[in-house]
């Protein structure tokens, strides 16, 4: 059986995200971290995700998950491998058991993302979320206005330019195209 766009995009993502220390596990798949903001952003990631306390750590990747629950319910329509991809990243996150047990009760409805610019504090991570984020939308071949102002709106929390957002968005639509 042939893997769907979904599919593969998954594991591209989980194995980008394994690359770059944000969730623990394979670093297999594609490159898709690298492709987005380049493999010298990438070591610099992974340094900065290694050198911080465990507190700091996980502070960022919860935040980025956080994002990616939003970015699923963001168009209303939330399709069970988009809730795979969510459960596995999760899984996969390194963070305690009870803070991904929360995680999993919050993927049901998004979470606040009040303050998320204050969690989700790497310039790297930051963009791989809009990236990621994009990808969840696109994955279906419509992405929604709601998808697209969550993604607007993200993109000005973070403090992540309008052109280097469009950059990015254009990037993962080229993969995915």
């Amino acid at each position: 059986m042939e893997a769907t766009a979904a599919q593969r995009a998954m594991a591209g993502w989980l194995g980008s995200l394994g690359k770059a220390g944000v969730i623990d596990g394979e670093a297999d798949g594609d490159a898709v971290a690298a492709f987005v903001v380049g493999q010298n952003e990438l070591e610099e990631l992974r340094r900065f995700l290694t050198s911080v306390p465990v507190e700091v750590r996980d502070r960022e990747r919860r935040a980025a998950i956080e994002v990616c629950i939003w970015m699923v319910h963001a168009d209303r329509v939330v399709d069970p491998e988009e809730v795979n991809l969510l459960r596995e990243i999760i899984a996969s996150s390194g963070l305690s058991e009870d803070a991904q047990d929360e995680l999993v009760l919050a993927s049901h409805e998004p979470p606040s993302l009040e303050g998320i610019e204050t969690k989700l504090t790497h310039p790297v991570l930051r963009e791989l979320m809009l990236a990621l984020s994009w990808e969840i939308a696109a994955i279906d071949g419509n992405v929604a206005r709601a998808e697209r102002d969550f993604y607007t709106g993200l993109s000005k929390r973070l403090g992540v330019p309008a052109v280097r957002a469009s950059e990015i968005q254009r990037s993962v639509s080229e993969r995915i195209g």
